[in-house]
Parts: structure tokens; sequence; C-alpha cells
């Protein structure tokens, strides 16, 4: 994924700048320090909001998460704004991971596009490939302090 390599850097900027409004709708950029390397990242992630919390997903493969694997409070940049957060993961229940992958594609043809998820003509998501890509993502939750 090379490509995002390219793309994530601008993407972060844009998130922590006060034109965040176009893309703040739909993304937020979760900032946390490498494990060992000690160095700052900034992933940009499509997100799905409940009441006081944000659920995105990513692949499993991509190695990045497993910096937050043991962290419980973090930082998400939200609308412009570092907003501290306590986060949880979970990539061992496929059936929650299903449940939100199902929240963040329904009617959501880009992230339908990128879980490889086909949705049929009324926007909901096709049961068998949400199942497999439930196999395939971590879920990120990250809740308001």
């Amino acid at each position: 994924m090379k490509l995002w390599r390219l793309i994530n850097p601008f993407v972060s900027i844009i998130a922590r700048s006060p034109f965040h409004f176009i893309i703040s709708h739909q993304l937020l950029v979760v900032q946390f320090q490498g494990k060992k390397s000690g160095k700052k990242y900034l992933v940009p992630l499509s997100y799905h909001k409940h009441a006081s919390s944000y659920t995105c997903v990513t692949l499993r493969s991509n190695i990045w998460w497993k910096n937050l694997k043991n962290l419980s409070i973090g930082n998400i940049w939200l609308k412009g704004k570092l907003v501290d957060v306590d986060i949880s993961l979970e990539f061992t229940d496929d059936n929650l991971v299903e449940e939100t992958l199902r929240d963040l594609v329904t009617n959501n043809r880009i992230d339908a596009f990128f879980a490889n998820v086909k949705l049929q003509k009324d926007g909901t998501p096709l049961k068998e490939d949400l199942a497999k890509a439930a196999k395939l993502h971590t879920v990120l939750k990250f809740t308001t302090r």
C-alpha cells in the first residue's frame, strides 16, 4: 500500500488544519508513538459515530494498529481538534467485527469498496462478503473522555 504512504500525510495535514471540514465528516486521524521506534504516527481512518464513540476498521495484516494493543488511552484528531480517547481493539471476535463492518459500510460505497464488501441496490451489504471481511479486519473503538 505504498500509495497510502503518499496520501496519508496530506490527509493528516488537512484533518489538523482549519480546512478539516473537507474530510472530518468521514475521517479522523489516530495519533500514536511507535512502540519500538518512538516515532510519532498519524493514521487517517474512516469512522462510524455512536453516542460518544467512534469505530473504525483496518486490515489485520496492517501492522500499525498493533502499536495500540497495550494502550487504553490515546489521542485522535477529530474535527480539527486533538481529543483524548479511551481505546479498545477487537480482532478475535469475528461476529463483533462483522457487526461493526456492517455499520461502517451500509450505504457507504467507499468504505464498502475498501473492505471488499459488495452493497445491494438498497445499500445493505452482502452477508457473505461481510463474513469474509470480518475475518480480515480489526475494529478500533475510540471513546471520548
